[in-house]
Order: structure tokens, then sequence, then C-alpha cells
């Protein structure tokens, strides 16, 4: 049970992410204001990448930017830091081992709503068409510039947070 004073003392609002008061409530914690006390939660980005240095590539980019970032080389660790973890974007790769990026995206968009952003050297309109019907939520083709890819996450990042943020209409 969530004391009623947490807003309070979060200096914040909260919403309830669940639609049912059952063991496991996700609450989302809406607009933290600013002051000496507390800091702003910077986005929270997992990157899945058969490719080590893919993977810390990504990361140093994106750390440079204020973003919590995660990484995984592996289907099956990715699927547990998904099951466990907030994510405000995920990153995935195509090729990967074990099960490959398709099998992927469709595992993760059956546990989860967080925007799916392919990064890919396949370029082929059936390949993206296919990818994005699985239920990724963007499709780059790489090589792609920091820019272009910052661009990309800034603006799934924040329609993630919009719809997070969304109550029902009877509240």
């Amino acid at each position: 049970m969530i004391p009623a004073q947490l807003p309070t003392m979060l200096d914040c609002k909260l919403a309830v992410k669940s639609s049912l008061f059952t063991k496991g409530t996700n609450y989302v914690v809406i607009e933290p204001l600013m002051n000496s006390r507390y800091q702003k939660i910077s986005p929270t980005i997992l990157v899945i990448d058969n490719d080590p240095s893919t993977s810390a590539i990504f990361e140093r980019l994106l750390v440079s930017k204020d973003y919590n970032v995660l990484t995984s080389n592996s289907s099956k660790e990715s699927l547990k830091i998904v099951e466990r973890v907030m994510l405000d974007l995920i990153i995935l790769d195509l090729l990967m081992p074990e099960m490959d990026g398709w099998q992927l995206c469709k595992s993760i968009r059956e546990m989860t709503r967080t925007p799916i952003l392919i990064i890919s050297a396949i370029e082929s309109p059936e390949i993206i068409s296919k990818t994005l019907d699985l239920g990724a939520d963007d499709y780059l083709v790489k090589p792609i510039s920091s820019y272009t890819l910052l661009a990309h996450i800034k603006n799934l990042v924040r329609r993630h947070k919009t719809e997070e943020l969304a109550l029902p209409e009877n509240e």
C-alpha cells in the first residue's frame, strides 16, 4: 500500500499504470518538481546488440546525453531485463544469436508497450515492413548519424512518456 504522503515527500503526482488495484500494481511518478533535494530522473534505455563494441558505442553516446543505459548482447538476458526494469526505450539490432531480432521484437512487444527502435544494416522495404508489423515503433538503417539517432530517440521517449502520463477519461 502506498502511503498518502508519498507524493508530497517526492514532490510529484502519482498515476496508476495498471487498471487493477492488486499486488503488483504499477504506479507512474508524474512531473517530479526540481528542487535542491531531487534531481530529474533520466530516461532508461536498453541497447540490445550482439556486438559488444557496438553496444559500447551506443552506451557512450547516450550516457553523454544524460540517458541511463543498460546493454545486453544476449536475447535471453534482454528478455530478463525487459521483464524486471521499467524502460523508456529499447534499441534492438535484428541480427542476434539465440533468438533473432524479429522473434525478440515480438516477444518484447508481448511483454511491454515500451518503444522499440530497430537499428539494422538491412534496408529491404519488406524487412522493414515486417519488423514494424511485429511491433517495432521505428526502424533506422545503419550507418546513421548520431544527430539523426538522437532525434529519433528523443521523439520515441517523449511519445512514450506522454502515453504513460495519459490517464483514463473517467479520472
